[in-house]
């Protein structure tokens, strides 16, 4: 994986000199999940529990993207270090009532969206498809016996959104989809489980061309 992000940025920097409308910058941001809470019942032992989504903290990310520019359109590749935790509230169900507990998961991916767009009057109107490669992750589910995680190596989905330019600084806002559902990485005594949705995420970044 190290690697692949190296060859990735060395292939946009060797682009920069290779290509005329061409510009190589950097860009970092702030991310947060937008999910429903269905949640999900499983046993262990002789304890049933029932964990919902709580919340999700601000997520962050940063790294660097090209921009090539034709036929009045853009293209921009990107590749982004990110980091999203989300606080789960774990529900004991048991005779003298529920007992509530607060388990937090941290994800660290790289991800590389592939966004093509085009300006209309101030703004930028931008859609494309993303790819999430998993790096790892941090979970306070492992007191449980039973619990592993069962991340796929690779998942992906879209983004769309507008942006805006002021001299070497771009501002965009952006909602990204995802084809997996939020949670299906958790597998508790051999039974994988998900949440009744897909992973959405809103996307604030700043980006500064060199």
């Amino acid at each position: 994986m190290k690697r692949f992000i190296i060859s990735a940025i060395a292939y946009l920097c060797v682009l920069s000199t290779s290509i005329g409308q061409f510009e190589l910058g950097v860009k970092a941001g702030v991310s947060s999940f937008d999910l429903a809470n269905e949640g999900i019942i499983f046993k262990e032992g002789n304890s049933e529990y029932k964990l919902n989504f709580s919340n999700a903290e601000y997520g962050v990310h940063f790294g660097v993207y090209s921009k090539i520019r034709f036929l009045g359109l853009y293209l921009e590749p990107a590749v982004l270090l990110n980091s999203n935790t989300v606080n789960f509230n774990l529900e004991e169900i048991s005779e003298n009532g529920p007992l509530n507990t607060l388990k937090s998961e941290t994800y660290r991916n790289v991800d590389i969206p592939l966004l093509i767009g085009a300006k209309l009057g101030f703004l930028r109107v931008q859609a494309g498809p993303v790819a999430h490669f998993y790096l790892n992750s941090t979970s306070d589910l492992f007191s449980f016996s039973g619990y592993k995680h069962n991340f796929k190596s690779a998942t992906y989905g879209g983004q769309i959104g507008l942006g805006v330019d002021v001299w070497k600084f771009q501002l965009d806002i952006l909602y990204e989809t995802n084809l997996s559902k939020f949670g299906e990485h958790i597998e508790i005594d051999g039974e994988q489980f998900a949440f009744g949705d897909e992973a959405g995420r809103v996307i604030l970044t700043l980006g500064a061309r060199f």
